[in-house]
């Protein structure tokens, strides 16, 4: 198993295990997990996400908070540790791009999914 695989496992295992489902705010593990956009892995650039996120949030100033980004990334209980959080983020990206669910940043075309990835990236990075 990779060694990203196998820390993306151990989070999303954690963060099922920590999931609360009727609380106000979601848990730290899982607002990391949700934090990891692909765009990272592709770019390889935490500064040009991080920078895209706070941007993202420039338009989008009623998200300005983690637990905000998470929810609507993520807006039911977190899937069973058996699910991919990843693959099921990842679904979600592909779908709001076949829905017209995009926003411009900075000159990049992201699905809203991405772009509140890349937004609860920076809040948490900074």
């Amino acid at each position: 198993m990779q060694r990203r695989r196998f820390i993306t496992m151990a989070a999303l295992g954690a963060a099922a295990a920590a999931w609360p489902s009727s609380a106000s705010s979601v848990a730290p593990v899982a607002a990391h997990a949700l934090a990891s956009p692909h765009l990272l892995v592709v770019l390889g650039d935490e500064a040009v996400v991080r920078d895209l996120g706070l941007r993202y949030l420039q338009l989008a100033p009623s998200e300005n908070d983690p637990d905000i980004l998470a929810r609507a990334i993520m807006p039911g209980p977190l899937p069973s540790p058996a699910d991919d959080l990843n693959a099921l983020v990842d679904s979600q990206v592909a779908q709001d791009f076949s829905d017209g669910r995009t926003v411009t940043v900075h000159g990049w075309i992201l699905s809203v999914t991405e772009a509140r990835q890349c937004a609860l990236f920076a809040l948490q990075s900074t």
